[in-house]
């Protein structure tokens, strides 16, 4: 009886790259420019210093000076490792498929491609999962925290300003006498458009936070709530009210509202919203420029270089067993953090 033939890494990444996975709303808006690949394990990236001099006034008899350049400074990290790895059931290759008819219909030749595809569809869910993780606390905190159980903790810091992350207290909770939520907003996007440069058009709402913020007084006279799906949502392709996708609530202006609920599967099996309780973000992703960052592979098969997906197929002798791995090495990396803000309402 002949060998199955090992899938090669080109037919892997055939099946892995086209695939569709839901949510990763925070991902797509925030960190949608193109992606960079390293070839070496670390990944680099500049932080330039804003130059917002006044060019002086001289007299036109009199010399120019040179103004000193505000330079720039490399930042470097060589983020965490990821390696879904299943080893091939066989005891699916022998079994009629749920939906296949009884008796059954596919080869176990069959049945392996199918199972491949799940498989795949997996790593490449449980890794987009976990770059909505790190967007939603990159934007949340201006940082992002990688750690694991072969991975020393490490904290990659994009240097935000202070300002930009709040936490109201006592009285100045939303809910409490006096305070107005729509004017916080209104405060908020006027604060955050002023420090990046550039005009905040999104705000999104955990939806408690929503709740509070849709009793206010001025809600109704300040709020667009035209709903239907918006520009921004036709092009990121979400459906309102799917799990895991944002819903459209309205616009103040030409910012666009939403309220966001997903969740993941910590390590430990517990159930964790990607946005706290009482959350609000506030941003503008067209400067913000989040970027996807790729370093390189080190694995011989993969050559050492760098790919947003790595996954092979191989088989162990003694005891028989057949794997598949997906390895990746990404970090996502905002050009501008001053384009986002977080606040804790109560």
């Amino acid at each position: 009886m002949a060998d199955f033939t090992l899938y090669d890494t080109t037919e892997l990444y055939g099946i892995i790259q086209p695939l569709s996975v839901r949510g990763n709303f925070l991902r797509s808006l925030f960190f949608s420019a193109a992606p960079i690949l390293f070839d070496t394990p670390d990944i680099k990236w500049d932080r330039v210093f804003e130059d917002r001099r006044l060019s002086p006034f001289v007299s036109p008899y009199s010399p120019g000076k040179p103004s000193q350049d505000r330079g720039y400074q490399t930042e470097s990290f060589v983020p965490g490792y990821q390696k879904p790895t299943d080893r091939v059931d066989p005891s699916k290759l022998q079994k009629r498929r749920p939906g296949e008819a009884l008796g059954g219909e596919l080869s176990m030749s069959d049945r392996r491609d199918l199972l491949m595809l799940e498989y795949m569809l997996a790593h490449k869910e449980k890794i987009e999962r976990r770059d909505e993780v790190m967007a939603a606390e990159t934007i949340r905190t201006g940082r992002v925290t990688m750690t694991g159980d072969d991975y020393p903790t490490s904290v990659v810091d994009f240097d935000r300003p202070a300002n930009l992350t709040k936490a109201l207290t006592l009285t100045a909770r939303w809910g409490e006498d006096g305070v107005s939520p729509v004017g916080n907003v209104e405060a908020w996007l006027d604060e955050g458009s002023a420090e990046v440069g550039a005009a905040y058009s999104h705000v999104i709402f955990e939806k408690g936070a929503w709740a509070l913020f849709a009793k206010d007084p001025d809600f109704k006279s300040k709020i667009d709530t035209t709903l239907g799906q918006t520009r921004s949502a036709v092009e990121l392709g979400f459906t309102p009210g799917a799990p895991g996708s944002p819903i459209f609530k309205g616009r103040i202006g030409t910012v666009e509202l939403y309220v966001y609920n997903d969740f993941y599967e910590d390590a430990d099996g517990s159930k964790k919203w990607l946005l706290p309780a009482y959350t609000v973000i506030l941003g503008a992703p067209a400067a913000y420029e989040g970027t996807p960052t790729y370093g390189a592979i080190l694995d011989p098969r993969a050559g050492y270089v760098a790919i947003e997906w790595f996954p092979k197929n191989w088989i162990d002798e003694n005891p028989a067993a057949e794997w598949v791995q997906t390895q990746t090495s990404r970090l996502l990396i905002p050009k501008r953090a001053a384009a986002t803000m977080c606040v804790t309402v109560r």
